[in-house]
């Protein structure tokens, strides 16, 4: 095409010094020119159509990397509750303070009125709880070991506890993962959301039951 082209040039250049162009020489210079017209019309066109797909692509690409993107966790999602809270949300509790079931941590502490360590314990476990641990996610569920609800609530209230409470009578506590029934108190261990074994508290010094 190179060669054609400066070969046309050239014809051009030979017309315009000897100031005319033979029919001769002009037929050919026409044909190469219209020739030349249109490769560069055909050119054009697929520019055009390459153009045009792309544009058309563009749109389609965005729509599949949309597509594999993973889904932000939604409402449904964010409802979704661990082991722990699964049985936790069923519990009969005694107080109107009922447990955070998407916390991160969950204390179960066993107490009773007539334990002194017990009593001594509450106010810091209720201080930790309102300065640190409600901030951080982490739940207490106190089970009481009392024999009667009105001494557990007396309990409750004589301490202000923010955090539920539950009678240890009840037989759904058993479904909770590594809860057992403590014969020493008070005794305190942590489970993660999961249900994880954080922490087996070894049971504190207190009287059996």
């Amino acid at each position: 095409m190179k060669r054609v082209f400066l070969s046309a040039c050239m014809l051009l250049c030979l017309g315009v010094v000897c100031g005319t162009v033979s029919p001769a020489l002009a037929a050919p210079q026409d044909k190469v020119l219209k020739k030349l017209a249109k490769a560069g019309a055909k050119k054009n066109k697929k520019a055009e159509k390459a153009e045009k797909a792309e544009k058309r692509e563009k749109p389609e690409k965005a729509e599949k990397k949309k597509a594999e993107k993973p889904a932000k966790p939604g409402k449904a999602d964010s409802g979704k509750i661990g082991p722990v809270a699964e049985v936790l949300k069923d519990l009969p509790y005694i107080t109107d303070a009922r447990p955070n079931l998407h916390a991160k941590q969950y204390k179960y502490m066993q107490s009773a009125t007539w334990c002194s360590v017990c009593n001594l314990k509450m106010p810091d476990m209720v201080k930790d709880y309102n300065e640190r641990y409600k901030a951080q996610g982490i739940e207490i569920i106190l089970i009481s070991a009392d024999d009667t609800e009105e001494k557990a609530k007396a309990f409750m209230e004589k301490y202000n506890a923010p955090f539920p409470c539950v009678m240890r009578s009840c037989p759904d506590l058993q479904k909770l993962p590594h809860y057992r029934t403590s014969s020493r108190l008070p005794d305190i261990f942590t489970v993660s959301a999961e249900g994880e074994l954080l922490s087996d508290g070894s049971p504190m010094r207190g009287r059996p039951d």
